[in-house]
């Protein structure tokens, strides 16, 4: 069976600290921007395949990502856990800033899930981890090109595994949990907290979950109990708060 696992941000944080841990079972192809930590880090380990990614780059994801097709072929696991974190209030917030957290959040991932895609519905089997958190839950102030970015990505994933239920392919979210990283340096935990449920969701079996949000061994609900919604109707359920008569 093929065991190559692609991960984003495997430079620092809980890209590297996932990539090492995995590299003792998968063939790890680890991308990241800083090409000179991953061969410092990897250099030595015949298991582990490094690849330069600036993902802020959308066209140089793109080729990057096709070079690794071409080399690797199938590729039946993905972590994408690269990320960027920006703080400005909505009023500070510089549309560039904006853009960028979209890039390396949502689009940058979009590009990749794109991309392996084809070759997970050819052979039916895939494992795909987008790596996400809590703030587009909790929307934190100063925060918004993170939230909002990781909303994107949120609603990417749920999207895409809709779209592949039909096939033995599972597409979830996980939140590492408060991990003192890089981006997140008053983290609270070591990335390594974060290990067993990427373990738990690449090794699911095929009538596993997919499309859902998990966290430090908690599957977290993304959105509310809308069963019973006819939305075509304007029909609400008893969950809903009548605001008007």
């Amino acid at each position: 069976m093929n065991e190559t696992l692609l991960i984003t941000g495997a430079s620092s944080g809980v890209g590297l600290s996932l990539a090492k841990k995995l590299s003792g079972r998968y063939h790890v192809i680890a991308a990241a921007r800083r090409i000179d930590r991953l061969n410092d880090s990897f250099g030595s380990n015949d298991n582990v395949s490094v690849y330069q990614l600036d993902l802020s780059n959308l066209d140089e994801t793109e080729s990057v990502i096709r070079e690794i097709l071409d080399k690797h072929g199938y590729i039946p696991y993905v972590i994408n856990n690269a990320g960027i974190m920006h703080h400005a209030a909505v009023t500070d917030l510089m549309k560039e800033d904006l853009l960028r957290s979209l890039h390396v959040n949502a689009i940058a991932p979009y590009i990749i899930m794109k991309s392996v895609l084809p070759g997970m519905r050819k052979k039916n089997f895939g494992r795909m981890i987008n790596v996400t958190s809590g703030a587009p839950l909790n929307c934190s102030e100063g925060y918004a090109a993170y939230s909002g970015s990781k909303a994107v990505l949120n609603a990417l994933t749920v999207t895409a595994a809709k779209e592949n239920a039909a096939y033995d392919i599972k597409i979830n979210l996980m939140s590492p949990g408060p991990c003192k990283t890089e981006i997140s340096p008053f983290g609270t935990m070591d990335p390594e907290v974060c290990h067993p449920t990427a373990e738990y969701l690449l090794g699911l079996d095929s009538d596993g979950p997919t499309g859902k949000f998990f966290w430090l061994g908690y599957e977290v609900p993304l959105y509310p109990d809308l069963e019973g919604v006819q939305w075509l109707e304007g029909i609400g359920n008893e969950k809903l708060r009548r605001v008007l008569p």
